[in-house]
């Protein structure tokens, strides 16, 4: 180590001789002067807490506990950074269920887009200690650069390219291969990670060798939603190379057959009148408008804006005021009548009709007891699946769909059980499978129904199967709320109904849980609408299971009873941080996963002190540098994670991009939240503090940016 900060001492002479070159160059920031974290008299942010009997111990006995302070801290880390990974994950799985129209038909999507929450949330989880440890370095140096910061950043992609990609190379199994299937997004974030760091060599050794003014500070830190924008456009085919040769092509055909190439065309151009036209071009345009206005009246004729033999003229003004005032007169009329029947009916039969009107306009359909209206078309497998044109879908195996596009059950103070049917329709030769699954919406398995899952099975002729719904009881004033059945992995030959929610990758159910039982507005309603109380239970029970697991050996009564003593010894050792963290931070059912998110991105704040702390005083005690430090140690602790994840994703995806395009994306979000953030606050802070600008070392960082790229 001692021979790489002698190299890595040399040749940043190289880059900083670039700053002394500009002779406007202000001299080059650093750390104020005065005693090391080590030595008496220094501190850091919360270490060292033994203040005089700390310095007075051992120098090698000091930088071992340093050493394995720091290496304690990254297992702290990557606990609850699989916790925060696990409410990102909550928050990225949350479904839009839309219905369409005033149809019965619902349409699912989810909220977030895959490649965005990658390279917003993934990133933010991945990369957090780093970006966390980046700002904090900054912070707590009022906005002087420090060592850390920039330095972790460096060899945490470093590290991601080189490590993580290799070790997800290795962790294929034989024979396997993974490819890359959103080649436009990995691409881009490609480019994005060689440019970052370019870019990032240009502001601190090229233009302004040792200053960041505002302007490159900010651009730095906006580089990243760009990122997200251009990654986002390519994920839905619209930034295609396809599209850009196509945009290119037009342009060019557009230049050379349109623009004048004389002065006398471009006079003509100018000068252009209509007899110049010639008899053939006149009769073709004649012709054009024609059409358009036959077209026109065509349409207007079908919405019923044109009368009996009108075409383009427009009604008077007088007959379409008197039209609008009758309508008025009887829309008036009927809600008159309708007050008046409604105000003559017993209480009773009062609240029953404001019931059904409220699930017919909520729920879209009206049942009595556990009655559905069955969508024929769908129910009855001798009637075929149509295409657009009309024509039957050719399946001989069949193809799976549910009876109805959405259900309506009502639920009451007592478990109820339901069947599902499932179809098979425009044929049915062979045996073929699917499997099925529940999925929440606003209805929480456990408290509104049973979760389950499992595979239904159509033998050779057989064109229907069942699946078996609880509902759990509800009490009175309790919510009305939504989940779905789902069908996939289709086998045998069989597929789903490309007509319904899921097209033919599945097929969702949209099933609404109503509560007949009305209750006044109290207190508990107006809670439970507006945080939903059944999920605020399922969070404090999975809440109390958590702690539990954390203080049994592998995570149970019974996994402890077998455990032996290389289990106990592990167990002892993350005990500490696997009872803080489960004890102190809620599970993700809370609000959707962001009550777990954001104490978990607290977690990582002050375990990034700690760690900036351990780092300093480990260089400190072995005569390291500060920069050669964080390179090392502290950039690979806190990409170990990454590395796990990452592997993880390799072995069990079926594609690279979680694996491979996430390192590519990290790397680019740890320069520009990570270094754009603090370095765009360190920016502002200077400028309006003093009119000055925030100065930097670019000797050390600038010769490990030209190393890495």
């Amino acid at each position: 180590l001692k021979l790489v900060g002698v190299v890595h001492a040399c040749c940043a002479e190289l880059c900083a001789a670039m700053a002394e070159g500009d002779p406007g160059a202000s001299p080059m920031a650093a750390v104020e002067d005065g005693p090391r974290i080590c030595d008496p008299g220094g501190g850091g942010q919360w270490l060292p807490i033994g203040a005089q009997w700390e310095n007075e111990m051992n120098p090698r006995l000091r930088m071992i506990l340093y050493f394995a302070g720091m290496i304690y801290s990254f297992l702290g880390v990557s606990i609850v950074a699989d916790t925060f990974c696990a409410a990102i994950d909550r928050l990225t799985s949350v479904q839009s269920c839309a219905r369409v129209g005033n149809s019965k038909r619902f349409k699912t999507s989810p909220v977030w887009n895959d490649t965005v929450a990658n390279l917003t949330l993934m990133a933010l989880g991945s990369s957090a200690p780093e970006i966390m440890l980046s700002l904090n370095d900054i912070l707590k140096r009022n906005f002087v650069q420090g060592k850390l910061g920039a330095s972790t950043i460096v060899g945490s992609a470093s590290f991601n390219l080189f490590v993580i990609i290799a070790v997800c190379i290795n962790a294929i199994p034989d024979g396997e291969v993974r490819v890359i299937k959103e080649t436009g997004v990995y691409a881009i974030t490609a480019v994005g990670c060689i440019f970052a760091y370019v870019w990032l060599l240009f502001i601190v050794a090229i233009n302004g060798p040792g200053r960041i003014d505002v302007i490159e500070g900010t651009m730095t830190f906006l580089w990243f939603p760009i990122l997200v924008v251009l990654s986002y456009y390519a994920d839905i085919g619209v930034l295609t190379t396809t599209n850009l040769k196509a945009i290119f092509r037009r342009k060019m055909e557009a230049s050379f057959e349109d623009e004048p190439k004389t002065w006398l065309e471009k006079f003509k151009v100018d000068n252009h009148r209509e007899e110049d036209i010639d008899e053939e071009e006149r009769a073709r345009r004649a012709a054009e408008k024609a059409a358009k206005e036959a077209a026109m009246a065509a349409r207007q004729k079908e919405r019923g804006l044109s009368g009996e033999g009108q075409t383009q003229e427009k009604k008077p003004l007088c007959s379409r005021l008197r039209k609008c005032c009758s309508c008025s007169c009887r829309n008036c009329f009927r809600i008159c009548m309708r007050r008046k029947a409604r105000s003559a009916k017993s209480e009773e039969d009062k609240k029953d009709d404001e019931e059904k009107g409220r699930l017919t306009v909520e729920d879209g359909e009206e049942l009595d007891g556990e009655e559905e209206e069955v969508n024929s078309y769908l129910a009855d497998p001798a009637i075929p699946l149509l295409d657009d044109d009309g024509e039957p879908l050719d399946n001989e195996h069949g193809i799976l769909t549910f009876t109805t596009f959405s259900m309506v059950i009502r639920a009451s103070e007592e478990e109820s059980k339901h069947k599902i049917k499932v179809v098979r329709k425009n044929g049915n030769e062979g045996k073929v499978s699917c499997k099925y699954r529940m999925e929440q919406l606003s209805a929480i398995p456990g408290f509104d129904y049973e979760d389950d899952e499992g595979t239904l099975v159509f033998r050779d002729g057989v064109n229907t199967a069942e699946v078996e719904v609880t509902i759990l009881a509800k009490k009175p004033g309790e919510r009305s709320d939504r989940f779905q059945i789902v069908l996939e992995d289709a086998e045998g030959g069989a597929t789903f109904n490309p007509d319904y929610d899921g097209e033919e990758e599945c097929q969702r159910l949209t099933i609404m849980v109503a509560n007949k039982m009305r209750a006044g507005r109290g207190i508990t309603t107006f809670l439970d609408r507006l945080l939903n109380l059944d999920e605020m239970r399922q969070g404090t029970a999975l809440w109390k299971e958590q702690v539990w697991e954390a203080l049994y050996v592998g995570g149970s009564k019974e996994e402890q009873d077998q455990a032996g003593f290389i289990e106990w010894m592990w167990h002892l050792i993350w005990l500490p941080w696997t009872l803080l963290f489960n004890l102190f931070t809620p599970p993700p059912a809370y609000l959707g996963g962001w009550v777990c998110f954001v104490v978990s991105l607290g977690h990582i704040a002050w375990l990034t002190i700690i760690i900036g702390d351990m780092a300093e005083l480990f260089g400190c005690v072995a005569d390291l540098d500060d920069q050669i430090t964080a390179i090392s140690f502290v950039a690979m602790g806190t990409s170990v994670p990454d590395l796990f994840a990452s592997m993880t994703a390799a072995k069990q995806d079926e594609y690279a991009d979680a694996s491979i395009v996430n390192v590519t994306g990290s790397n680019s979000v740890n320069v520009f939240l990570g270094i754009g953030l603090p370095w765009m606050l360190a920016a502002f802070y200077w400028r309006i503090k003093d009119g000055s600008e925030f100065e930097v070392t670019p000797g050390d960082l600038g010769f490990s940016v030209i190393v890495f790229t």
